[in-house]
């Protein structure tokens, strides 16, 4: 349960900011939640790479000594976006 609590405290920034981003991009090609969902999968990884790659290099050192993985937090973002995907095309 600590780190399922600890990947999402990770998702919190990326997740906020790619789902704004991706309905942005899916007003703009048609507004159907096909199309957020499919923009969320391209868009969260992005995030991810520019909060915690470019920027803020540092902060997997929080989420290491955690017994979290740089890894397990990629595989995290693409599951989640899996998931988003998954939940908004069957609506």
């Amino acid at each position: 349960m600590r780190i399922i609590k600890n990947i999402l405290l990770f998702q919190k920034k990326i997740f906020f900011i790619s789902y704004a981003i991706s309905i942005l991009i899916g007003i703009f090609f048609g507004g159907g939640l096909k199309t957020i969902g499919l923009s969320f999968i391209c868009i969260a990884p992005f995030t991810q790479y520019f909060f915690y790659e470019a920027k803020h290099k540092n902060q997997y050192y929080y989420y290491y000594n955690l017994g979290i993985s740089r890894l397990i937090l990629w595989g995290s973002t693409f599951v989640i976006g899996l998931v988003n995907v998954l939940i908004l095309i069957s609506v």
